[in-house]
């Protein structure tokens, strides 16, 4: 006859035996993008040094020379999404920036928020090196702010990461409801 101790034994070795036999791999999870405001200068802010510096430089001559508006040492309004995935040795950032060339649809009074269509980018980077780049495009919403209507407080980029398959999936919601043109899929090289 078993003792008690011997019976948990037995008891515990089959529920570990069945929770590691076929359970199945967890789907990657929507991700909301993480906003960034660049108008402070950062030289160790990725997004700024190898991202987007292309984007602020652009934003600093039109607001200093176009404008005529001294910046004293901050960039222009300058403002990003952006999510990071690691894989193995390697970091994946996919990020849109806000940028005077976005499409932004309709802005007057009456018309509903839409997202904007923007510069869209995908960066590898492994030991702080860019190993590859792709530039695409992408839905832009403005940040969750207490001063839009209620029902866009919420609104959100969001990415999805696959890496067996280096897939990064791109949704955008508005209002709660996703926005069928800003659902995109692309891969990483």
């Amino acid at each position: 006859m078993k003792t008690v101790f011997q019976r948990a034994i037995v008891l515990c070795s089959i529920a570990i035996a069945g929770t590691a036999t076929a359970q199945p791999e967890a789907a990657p999870t929507w991700r909301a993008m993480t906003f960034h405001d660049f108008r402070q200068p950062s030289a160790n802010d990725v997004l700024q040094t190898i991202v987007w510096p292309d984007v602020i430089a652009s934003a600093n001559a039109y607001a200093e020379n176009e404008l005529k508006r001294p910046l004293n040492g901050r960039n222009a309004l300058t403002t990003a999404l952006s999510s990071t995935y690691q894989l193995g040795d390697r970091t994946v950032i996919i990020s849109t920036a806000l940028v005077r060339g976005c499409d932004s649809g309709a802005n007057s009074s009456g018309a509903e928020i839409e997202p904007s269509i923007c510069p869209l980018r995908i960066v590898v980077m492994k030991d702080g090196k860019v190993v590859s780049s792709k530039a695409e495009s992408g839905c832009y919403v403005d940040h969750a702010d207490k001063d839009l209507p209620e029902k866009n407080r919420a609104d959100s980029s969001y990415t999805q990461f696959d890496p067996k398959t280096g897939a990064i999936a791109f949704r955008t919601v508005v209002g709660g409801k996703a926005i069928p043109a800003c659902q995109r899929t692309y891969t990483i090289n």
